[in-house]
């Protein structure tokens, strides 16, 4: 099999840090490749140099053996090069056909043929095997038509070589399995296919071969039928993580925070739960099931139909963040770069912002206390980076992940909420999320998590709670956890184990 793609020597260094150092990367043609390792590792520098968004400082990058400049996206394009990020980029108001047509409108006697640009998306549409119509309006589509729809976008361009960046982030596991299913199918055209995802199961299940790489340096590159998962997260993190959920056992204490019969517009439907002092309360159910309506009504930041909450044993009118905060709720919401941090501020703007009052005197903002809150907060969560001083946006998710949650430790809050708390983060900075999350536990906090992730949902809670089309459908406790039961709640029918009347959950 024929080389597609091969990158010899690639060297990238940015202020303060080397992001690649000396890295190869050999990807055949009709190949899907997966690269893998902690964030951080280089991978998303690599394929930023790779799809021209960045240049790399030394190295030489071959197509099909012969040797190319890549300096700007149209030039990756042009080569046959193409790129799907996390983020699709797509402009929502605009139907399917102007998406994939964006920027190179085809015209006719000065005006868009659009009978052109509609045939041009089916025949791209149908390489992805989509019956999506091109007329449709984007934002009218579900997340992962609307990746399809990313997709066909860049095959329109006669890609050879597509990047896909942690594709299935949104996905359910059945809209995942199309999704494969499509690359299957792309392959068999010749198509090279290079894969970044953290999800072990996927990368065993959808790839051919794997590169992985660790601290900037290439780690290695095998066929993925050679390893199995314990000997690709060894490689991936150059140690042993024989401990993935360290739950500790915490003292479990009083109902810190209590919510009944919470109602979410058509999202959320008379649900009550509550949460107590060192307990880790999970919640689960599949895409849809109103989990993250339901954490955010807590929060104050999606408003009420009907419910009450108290904390401590007394009624709270919580409407706002604001007030939830005041009042000693902190929350870790899904999408860190978009509601958890500002990406163009440092990290001490960022970790002093949760505290921003405290570290005011006489109107002013004392920067010197900001700057020590941050240095303490650095280290105590394990941040890696040169200084406090390094822009957020130029750190790796799963030390952007570390670093909202040092915003809310500042704090030291009665209840601390997570939303998927380590999606889009590696197996190495999930270990120590969960630590953290254990600790708060240990520490008397009231913590609740929503997870898509079965295995981190039973692997930290002391009790799980799930939703079906927002309502609850049943509720286990750790003694009782079982990944069917749970499973088969998530689908709507009822669990085994009966939820308890909320003053007497345990």
């Amino acid at each position: 099999m024929a080389d597609a793609l091969k990158m010899r020597g690639v060297s990238k260094r940015f202020p303060g840090v080397v992001a690649l150092d000396n890295v190869d990367l050999t990807v055949a043609e009709g190949e899907i490749h997966a690269i893998v390792g902690e964030n951080g590792a280089g991978k998303s520098t690599l394929m930023r140099i790779l799809s021209g968004a960045a240049r790399m400082d030394r190295g030489e990058i071959l197509i099909n053996d012969v040797a190319v400049e890549i300096g700007s996206s149209q030039q990756a394009i042009n080569l046959g090069i193409g790129t799907v990020y996390q983020n699709l980029n797509l402009i929502t108001d605009l139907t399917v056909a102007e998406n994939i047509y964006m920027n190179r409108f085809p015209g006719r006697g000065g005006l868009i043929d659009r009978r052109k640009i509609a045939d041009g998306a089916s025949q791209a549409l149908a390489e992805m095997n989509s019956d999506i119509a091109p007329s449709a309006r984007v934002g009218d589509l579900s997340v992962a038509d609307q990746q399809m729809v990313a997709i066909a976008r860049v095959l329109a361009y006669d890609i050879k070589i597509l990047i896909l960046d942690e594709p299935t982030s949104s996905l359910s596991k059945a809209e995942s399995e199309d999704l494969f299913r499509n690359m299957r199918r792309l392959k068999s055209l010749g198509v090279s296919i290079i894969f970044i995802s953290h999800h072990m199961d996927e990368i065993f299940s959808v790839t051919d071969a794997v590169t992985v790489l660790r601290d900037g340096r290439l780690v290695g590159r095998w066929r993925t039928d050679e390893l199995d998962e314990h000997a690709l997260v060894h490689h991936m993190v150059g140690r042993e993580v024989t401990e993935m959920f360290p739950k500790e056992v915490a003292a479990i204490g009083d109902v810190v925070l209590a919510a009944d019969h919470i109602s979410v517009d058509d999202l959320v439907h008379d649900v009550s739960f509550c949460v107590r002092k060192g307990e880790v309360l999970g919640i689960g159910g599949l895409v849809g099931a109103g989990r993250t309506e339901l954490v955010k009504s807590v929060f104050g930041a999606c408003p009420r139909r009907s419910g009450d909450i108290s904390l401590e044993g007394q009624p709270i009118d919580i409407r706002s963040p604001k007030q939830a905060v005041e009042a000693g709720i902190a929350f870790v919401p899904e999408d860190r770069r978009r509601e958890g941090l500002i990406t163009e501020f440092s990290i001490e703007d960022n970790i002093s912002l949760g505290s921003i009052w405290d570290l005011t005197r006489h109107f002013a903002v004392d920067f010197k206390a900001g700057a020590k809150l941050s240095e303490g907060m650095i280290q105590a969560m394990n941040v890696k980076t040169p200084s406090r001083k390094q822009l957020v946006k130029n750190l790796s998710g799963g030390n952007q992940q570390k670093v909202v949650l040092g915003k809310w430790f500042c704090r030291q809050p009665k209840v601390l909420i997570f939303d998927e708390p380590t999606r889009g983060i590696d197996v190495g900075a999930k270990a120590e999320i969960y630590r953290k999350i254990s600790d708060l536990a240990k520490s008397g906090v009231a913590v609740i998590i929503v997870s898509s992730e079965l295995p981190e949902l039973m692997g930290i809670s002391d009790r799980i709670i799930v939703l079906n089309k927002g309502r609850m459908t049943g509720e286990f406790m750790r003694s009782a956890f079982s990944a069917d039961q749970i499973m088969l709640a998530a689908t709507g029918k009822a669990g085994t184990e009966s939820p308890l009347p909320r003053g007497q959950q345990q």
